[in-house]
């Protein structure tokens, strides 16, 4: 009766053993996903930070930095609108400060205005 106790307790010990190993896998596996997933983000960002070099003049460049500070998903989203626009040929290159302005005054228009009332 003792060595059926030992049997299934070595038993329980190699399943534990083979759980544990399957756990160590899948976190390698996610954790080499999410390392291509941020090599994969970090050349998307340089490719269109190269494009903006192109395609923005030095004071717009300048404007879409300093929104990139303060709103970094509407500076993203302004860099990939103005790469499509650019890849249509839908827009005058290089673009200037006024013209990203007016860029920028047209996506933030979607932001909801906040105001303060006193009751």
């Amino acid at each position: 009766m003792g060595m059926s106790n030992d049997d299934e307790l070595a038993h329980l010990r190699d399943a534990r053993k083979q759980e544990l190993v399957k756990q160590m896998q899948q976190q390698a596996e996610s954790q080499v996903e999410a390392e291509q997933h941020q090599a994969e983000t970090q050349q998307e960002a340089e490719q269109l930070t190269e494009l903006m070099r192109t395609i923005l003049t030095p004071d717009a460049r300048q404007r879409l930095a300093r929104v990139e500070l303060a709103y970094p998903d509407l500076a993203l989203t302004v860099k990939h609108h103005l790469a499509v626009l650019s890849r249509e040929e839908r827009i005058a290159v290089p673009v200037d400060d006024e013209m990203l302005k007016r860029i920028l005054a047209g996506m933030s228009d979607d932001r909801r205005e906040t105001s303060i009332r006193r009751l």
